[in-house]
C-alpha cells in the first residue's frame, strides 16, 4: 500500500442500527448485507448533512486521497475497519446529491478491510494505532496532519506511516 498518499480518517457509524457495523466485509457470508464491502469494491462513503460546512468540505477533499475508516459498534471499543481511496472528482459525483441526511457522498474504492468482524478482537483498535483523540464525532473527514493528530507522532505524520509499515497494520507490505 502506497502509504504516502494516507492523508485522513473518518467516523463511521450504523445511525439505523448503532449497535451494528455501518460498513463491514464477510467474504464467505450467504447473509445479504447492502454494507458489504469487499477489496477492490466501490461504493459511495457518505457525510451527514448535519455536519457544518459539510458540502465544501466534502467538495475539498481531493481524487486520489486515502481514508481510514474508524466505526465502533455500540457498547464496544472505536477499530480500524477499512482504508478506501477516494476515485472521483467532486464535481462527478456532486449532480447524484441528495437531500436527505446522508445525501452527500463521495465515490471510493476499497483498498483494505479487516476479515475478521466476526472477531473484534483481532481488528485494529484505533486508539492503540492513532494514539490520539482524534474527535470521533461527525462524519467530516479529519486530516492526519491536524494539530491534534500530529502531536500523537512528534509533530511528523512520517512517524505514523513509518509504525503502520513496519507493523503491517493493514495487512499489506509497503
Amino acid at each position: 500500500m502506497d502509504y504516502s498518499r494516507l492523508k485522513y480518517i473518518k467516523n463511521v457509524d450504523n445511525i439505523n442500527h448503532p449497535e451494528k457495523w455501518a460498513y463491514k466485509y464477510q467474504e464467505d457470508s450467504d447473509e445479504q448485507d447492502e454494507n458489504k464491502l469487499l477489496i477492490g469494491h466501490e461504493f459511495q462513503l457518505n457525510f451527514s448533512r448535519r455536519a457544518r460546512g459539510v458540502e465544501n468540505h466534502v467538495r475539498d477533499l481531493p481524487k486520489g486521497s486515502v481514508i481510514i475508516l474508524s466505526q465502533s459498534p455500540r457498547g464496544q471499543s472505536r477499530f480500524l475497519t477499512h482504508v478506501v481511496e477516494l476515485v472521483t472528482m467532486c464535481y462527478e459525483d456532486q449532480p447524484q446529491w441528495t437531500p436527505d441526511q446522508w445525501g452527500v457522498f463521495r465515490s471510493a474504492r476499497v483498498l483494505w478491510v479487516t476479515p475478521h468482524f466476526d472477531n473484534p478482537n483481532r481488528i485494529p483498535v484505533d486508539i492503540d494505532f492513532m494514539r490520539a483523540n482524534w474527535g470521533y464525532q461527525g462524519s467530516l473527514a479529519k486530516s492526519l496532519d491536524s494539530k491534534n493528530l500530529k502531536s500523537a507522532w512528534q509533530n511528523d505524520i512520517n512517524n505514523l506511516i513509518r509504525d503502520l509499515e513496519k507493523k503491517r497494520i493493514f495487512g499489506l507490505p509497503n
